[in-house]
């Protein structure tokens, strides 16, 4: 900036010693009131006062930066050199261009200092004229932001800023309003603009008014346009918003906005937390089983909507049934307990894994869905399909068949047991987890498949070497592996005979004793007395045979009874696989000594009591009581019956090979 010199600071002293004297016409401290954006033109003279002529540099310089003009070749504020004689009168024209009011400036009433300058060539004194150029007040307004567009949810209210400005150069209130508009750009007819408004269920209103009073050369305020939306599922405003400065009613500035109902359209599904379905068992043909899930929707859009829930997908071996398809639900309206039936198909494999979805529409399109995981729980289950039981040989054989009727890959696990000593086994299947070492009794298979058969086979030999009579019981056990309480039990009775009731039939009356029977009755007829010699006679003969008959006894008891091998299982495999073709009877010699054994003992003792009997039939025939009839009782000979396992109470238990007791065969007692 400029500083400017007053003039009377500059005024020379014009003694006759002065070589120049130069002054303008006209005394500084003019103050000139211009129009902003308007150019003033400017006349002042300049005079040498001076004896001898002098050039002056003329120059002109705006504290403010404002543009001057002259018509000279030169720039007014560098100067230009005038020519001036003695005495003589110079005008200096020029024009100031006063700017236009800009963000305020220049303000209304402000002053703003001019210089012309001239300095004298003869002796460089300088003379001044200052003058002020003062500003007129200006008005205007600007709206410099607002929202041309907005939504609104139904029933809503919402805000929408507008910024307004003060572009004159002096303080001014501004003045903000609103008038409701046609599609067609024309106002309302019957509206005005206004501070607010009410139209087809639409509010409109202005707030915060006090931010745009009072407002400061080129100061902003922003006001509040308030909509509030009717509650209607569409809806639409157009509004016209005018705004002037307060000194200048009558330039007014003009925006339009629009506000639009949005239908917001949103849906919230959810199953339950608990996953109660999360895992589930097939149905099959006795129990149609089937789980109950909850599911609640919730209506998250901005109006009342009437809501479709559909099973967009879900496996194919399952069923899923909804209790409810449609329902009518308000802004923010919840529903619960709607309940998703799902079903698994029968025979669909454990542990298979999928998903259903669940989708929810409004007008057909759709808005939300959601997810449900699926996974099919495991049935354990198994049935015996077949039995069968055969005897051959002194050999038995249970076949079994098992299915596993479950729907997960599963095993069983099998064991035998019997109650007596014997030989007994299992032929397990292929693939068996088992201990080949001698007769398997246990065995496992895993990764049986649903709906697989698995057969095999259980052995056992009849008990041999044992005293009485009794009954074996081979009892086949099978478990699953994955759930071990289902079993099945199967047994299979075993008759089998004694030692001494293997080979025992009954036997009928030898010659012997026939011819014996006969002389007995003959001597009884003849002669009592020959009679009771001769069986005093046969009695002492018997008496002598059982006592060696219990001799023979006692050692047969002491020695070991001689017990068959055990067969291995190879060889009840090959059995098996050789057909109905029956294989040559291997006899062994111990075995046929033994029957030929019993077979010389059962008829002596027979041939012995069958002449006891006779003696006392003799002895009943005759009338006269003989010596005979004193000893021998009187009693009727009975035929005697075969001996059954039935009739035999064993003294020791089944399954123990019993030991030998030195006793005597109660058989061969006499009545003496």
């Amino acid at each position: 900036m400029v500083t400017i010199e007053p003039l009377e600071n500059q005024i020379s002293n014009n003694s006759s010693e002065s070589t120049s004297a130069l002054s303008f016409g006209s005394s500084s401290g003019s103050n000139f009131i211009i129009e902003p954006g308007v150019g003033t033109n400017i006349l002042v003279n300049i005079t040498n006062h001076a004896l001898i002529p002098d050039t002056a540099n003329v120059s002109i310089i705006s504290s403010s930066g404002w543009n001057v003009v002259w018509p000279r070749n030169s720039v007014p504020s560098i100067g230009e050199d005038i020519p001036i004689s003695s005495n003589e009168l110079v005008w200096i024209q020029f024009r100031v261009d006063v700017p236009f009011v800009e963000n305020g400036a220049p303000l209304a009433g402000s002053k703003h200092f001019i210089s012309v300058k001239a300095i004298s060539q003869n002796d460089g004194l300088e003379s001044f004229w200052n003058f002020t150029i003062e500003v007129t007040a200006v008005s205007g307004i600007t709206i410099d932001s607002f929202q041309n567009f907005a939504s609104i949810e139904p029933g809503e209210k919402m805000l929408l800023p507008v910024t307004l400005r003060n572009i004159g150069n002096h303080n001014a209130n501004l003045v903000i309003k609103v008038q409701p508009m046609l599609d067609s750009g024309l106002p309302v007819e019957g509206t005005i603009p206004d501070q607010s408004l009410t139209y087809e269920g639409w509010s409109v209103g202005t707030f915060d008014l006090y931010k745009i009073e009072n407002l400061p050369a080129n100061g902003s305020g922003v006001v509040l346009i308030e909509y509030a939306a009717p509650y209607d599922e569409s809806g639409e405003i157009n509004i016209r918003i005018s705004a002037f400065n307060e000194f200048e009613p009558l330039e007014i500035i003009t925006v339009n906005q629009s506000a639009i109902i949005n239908r917001i359209r949103g849906v919230d599904i959810n199953f339950d937390e608990e996953n109660i379905c999360e895992s589930i068992r097939p149905s099959n043909s006795i129990d149609s089983h089937s789980c109950i899930e909850n599911l609640s929707v919730t209506n998250t859009g901005n109006y009342n909507d009437e809501i479709e829930l559909q099973v967009l997908s879900n496996p194919i071996w399952s069923n899923v049934k909804l209790s409810t398809s449609t329902i009518s639900l308000a802004k923010g309206q919840n529903v619960n307990n709607i309940d998703v039936e799902i079903e698994i198909i029968n025979g669909t494999m454990a542990r298979t894994n999928g998903e259903i979805t669940i989708g929810a529409f409004i007008e057909g399109n759709l808005i939300e869905i959601e997810k449900y995981p699926l996974a099919v729980d495991s049935i354990i289950s198994w049935e015996l399909q077949r039995k069968e039981t055969m005897l051959e040989e002194n050999n038995c054989t249970i076949s079994l068949t098992f299915e596993n009727t479950g729907n997960d890959l599963d095993g069983i696990m099998v064991s035998i047991d019997m109650n007596v000593s014997s030989n007994f086994g299992l032929i397990p299947p292929p693939n068996s987890i088992y201990d080949s070492t001698g007769n398997i009794r246990f065995f496992e298979l895993r990764d049986v498949e649903p709906n697989q058969n698995i057969s095999f086979s259980a052995f056992a030999t009849t008990p041999m070497g044992l005293e009485m009579n009794g009954s074996a019981r081979l009892e086949v056990i099978t478990h699953s592996i994955l759930d071990p309480s289902i079993n099945f039990s199967v047994s299979e009775d075993i008759e089998y005979l004694g030692e001494y009731y293997r080979l025992e039939e009954e036997i009928e009356p030898s010659i012997f004793s026939e011819l014996l029977s006969d002389g007995i009755s003959f001597l009884s007829a003849t002669n009592g007395l020959i009679l009771t010699i001769f069986v005093v006679s046969v009695g002492s003969l018997m008496l002598y045979r059982a006592l060696i008959k219990r001799e023979e006894d006692i050692k047969k008891y002491q020695t070991k009874t001689v017990v068959k091998p055990e067969e291995r299982v190879e060889d009840w495999t090959k059995k098996f696989e050789s057909g109905p073709e029956k294989q040559p009877i291997n006899i062994k010699t111990e075995n046929v000594n033994a029957a030929t054994d019993l077979l010389d003992y059962h008829t002596k003792e027979e041939n012995l009591k069958d002449a006891d009997l006779m003696a006392l039939g003799l002895i009943e025939e005759n009338t006269k009581e003989t010596l005979g009839e004193k000893l021998m009782p009187s009693n009727q000979s009975t035929k005697k019956t075969k001996v059954s396992s039935a009739d035999i109470d064993p003294s020791q238990s089944i399954g123990k090979s019993t030991k030998t007791e030195k006793t005597t065969d109660t058989d061969f007692d006499l009545d003496l």
